[in-house]
């Protein structure tokens, strides 16, 4: 994990709890109680999503304002069957049920990312692949144009 800054790398413990840090949970004004939502990624690069109640809000109205069709009912589909909603406690840990950390690799360290919008947990051999693939799709681009 040599690209990554170790302050993003966290455990999933042996109960499948991950422990927020404060910088989120502060950030997010996170409190015991307070309800969040996971949602896994579809496709192949796997990650888990974690949104607060209002993000939750936000990121279904900006969704249901874009143009109907099968893809979108499709998508609200995986997102029903897929979604989960728990609770913060009071240490900041959140329970993530077996069947999503299974679906998306995640197991013992993680890479937790905020993005602001929702925090992202990745496998860190995961997002290593994809950060690689990035770095050769940007070194590709710069030979090309400059």
């Amino acid at each position: 994990m040599e690209h990554f800054n170790p302050k993003y790398l966290q455990t999933i413990d042996a109960k499948g709890r991950l422990q927020l840090s404060r910088d989120i949970r502060g950030e997010f004004k996170l409190k015991k109680g307070d309800k969040l939502y996971l949602l896994p990624s579809p496709g192949k690069q796997l990650h888990l999503q974690i949104r607060t109640a209002g993000q939750w809000t936000d990121f279904m109205d900006a969704f249901l304002q874009q143009a109907s069709g099968g893809d979108k009912r499709d998508y609200r589909r995986f997102v029903e069957l897929s979604k989960e909603s728990i609770r913060c406690d009071g240490q900041g840990r959140i329970g993530i049920p077996k069947r999503i950390r299974e679906s998306c690799g995640l197991d013992g360290q993680v890479l937790v990312i905020n993005l602001g919008v929702c925090v992202e947990v990745w496998n860190p051999d995961l997002i290593k692949q994809k950060y690689n693939e990035f770095v050769q799709a940007v070194e590709k681009f710069n030979d090309t144009m400059f």
